[in-house]
């Protein structure tokens, strides 16, 4: 059978532009005399609509979608897979389903609805979707297709620690002797997924003895990331190979009756092969995460604060590259404690990207709002003498943006975060935190990728020079926090990991029960920040749900 794979970037709520995209799609895949064309979940409506499925026209306008997509594919012998939205046909239960329909010359002749509906991580589908009642399998020209969504071939995912669910999907498709395994997927981006995510289908495609193909989808839908990365398997659990990560791509493949499978994918569209560098990986999602923000809100140019340090350095080339240099626009704001050498470094990295560079000084603005805040004869005590400065910042910022239309990008880093190094309605204000699930440790590390990458933009001392908020004389981060290559480590096993506190107190000594402490007590702070781009297992934000008022004893 001659499969077309078409890794889509549909846009939640935008049904006629998807539409067209899946029409496109459909019209090449005929081109290439493909008998199937797959696309990725909900690739009607954009994965993950959230609330808008209990919107009344939801159902509606996913009508007009697939009469036109019916539309299309009248006359032809190309079938069409696609995912969308439809009714739960029963009187019980949630009102709609997440449901895999095949379209064929005008007719829909199979649907499929999703067996398992995930509720961990940044998923919440049953809140919103009924499950399948049954599954079945698509007689296609005497091939038995089992039509797999998503989660459905995610039921022994090791890193969920249990099994989640009653029933296994796949022990189905086993009973019913399927030939074939597609599986169509809206799934996320984490950093190291795409081994696990391999592997998972690999052990299926073996243990089933038949080939499966898997179509993803790519773009950014708020914080989530979608990679793309589509792959196919043959019967003996092998890949036969995988379509670009953060890009849209088509492929198309030939499965045999021995159970293999060949790739004759264009060469403008070359699989990916071998293990990718995943700090690549991540660079490209983060690029592709600032671009969709932007794009989909209707916005074009972004404004942030440079202070010669890395994380704005990182923030900077990676805006610059998404949106274009002429559309980044990077703002110094030195102070009285302000460093020549970060004034310095942030000129040589605007004027190595290209973009608008500026520079408003704080210094006057801090002296009077110092003296105007302070008591009578008094002086701001410390903190609130640095969280001025800070706020001081964001006001630029956020004025600028309204005055220009633009949006604000956060420069804040996950390891900040987490610690509450960082302020409210300061260094927090912004549209988008492109690094804010990015640990301080990889930040160094993308730092130098970056600069492999493209040209050297980021200079060298803001790599090597001790990390400073300079908001006081001679601060350094580690006046207030421990080395970062402990700290990161930390965080990582308590926020994704969940390793027990016990553990982490022993291994990591006194100095840790500190640390997560403060990562407790600043819950409120994470609460109001910026919609974070999520690439690791857990990302504050739409995946972690804490409550701001607890007492939980560190």
């Amino acid at each position: 059978m001659r499969i077309a794979v078409a890794q889509l970037d549909p846009v939640v709520g935008a049904f006629e532009a998807n539409v067209k995209k899946l029409k496109e799609a459909y019209q090449r895949a005929c081109t290439k005399k493909a008998r199937l064309l797959i696309t990725p979940e909900l690739g009607v409506c954009g994965y993950p609509p959230h609330d808008l499925v209990e919107r009344p026209e939801i159902f509606e306008r996913n009508d007009r979608a697939i009469e036109d997509l019916l539309g299309a594919t009248r006359g032809h012998s190309c079938a069409l897979a696609v995912g969308h939205i439809a009714p739960n046909p029963s009187g019980i239960g949630r009102a709609a389903q997440n449901v895999v329909t095949i379209l064929e010359d005008g007719k829909r002749v199979f649907r499929q609805a999703k067996t398992l509906l995930p509720t961990y991580d940044v998923f919440d589908e049953t809140r919103y979707f009924e499950p399948a009642s049954e599954i079945s399998t698509w007689d296609c020209d005497g091939t038995r297709i089992a039509m797999a969504i998503c989660e459905d071939l995610w039921a022994e995912d090791p890193a969920l620690g249990r099994r989640l669910y009653g029933r296994n999907p796949v022990e189905c498709y086993r009973d019913s002797l399927a030939d074939l395994i597609i599986s169509i997927s809206a799934s996320p981006y984490e950093w190291a997924k795409r081994p696990r995510r391999e592997r998972i289908h690999a052990d299926i495609a073996r243990n089933l003895k038949v080939p499966l193909v898997y179509v993803n989808q790519v773009g950014a839908t708020d914080e989530i990331l979608f990679d793309g990365g589509s792959f196919a398997i043959d019967s003996k659990g092998v890949l036969a190979g995988r379509l670009p990560f953060f890009r849209t791509s088509f492929g198309l493949l030939e499965t045999t009756e021995a159970g293999g499978l060949h790739w004759e994918t264009p060469s403008s569209e070359a699989l990916v092969q071998g293990e990718p560098e995943e700090i690549g990986v991540l660079c490209a999602g983060l690029i592709m995460g600032i671009r969709d923000y932007f794009q989909r809100t209707g916005f074009k140019s972004a404004i942030l604060g440079l202070s010669g340090g890395i994380d704005s350095a990182v923030v900077a080339v990676l805006a610059a590259q998404a949106l274009g240099p002429k559309n980044v626009l990077g703002i110094a704001m030195p102070s009285q404690f302000s460093s020549s050498h970060s004034m310095e470094d942030a000129q040589l990295l605007a004027a190595a990207l290209g973009i608008r560079f500026d520079v408003k000084p704080i210094k006057f603005l801090f002296s009077v709002s110092s003296r105007e805040l302070a008591d009578t004869g008094g002086q701001l005590n410390p903190l609130a003498q640095e969280n001025l400065q800070s706020r001081l910042r964001g006001l630029m910022l956020m004025t600028v943006a309204n005055n220009t239309g633009g949006l604000v990008l956060t420069t804040g880093n996950k390891s900040e975060l987490a610690t509450g190094y960082c302020t409210m309605y300061g260094d927090m204000v912004g549209a988008l935190a492109p690094i804010g699930d990015v640990l301080k440790t990889r930040v160094y590390e993308l730092a130098r990728y970056l600069n492999l990458a493209f040209g050297k933009p980021i200079p060298e001392r803001s790599i090597t020079k001790p990390p400073s908020a300079e908001l006081r004389p001679n601060q350094t981060d580690q006046d207030s926090l421990p080395p970062y290559d402990d700290l990161d480590a930390l965080l990582h096993e308590y926020l994704e990991r969940n390793a027990p506190l016990e553990d982490l107190i022993g291994k990591y000594g006194p100095w840790a029960r500190d640390v997560l402490r403060k990562v407790e007590i600043n819950e409120y702070k994470r609460r109001q920040t910026a919609p974070v781009l999520k690439v690791s297992s857990k990302a504050f934000g739409i995946g972690r749900r804490v409550p701001i008022a607890k007492h939980w004893d560190i």
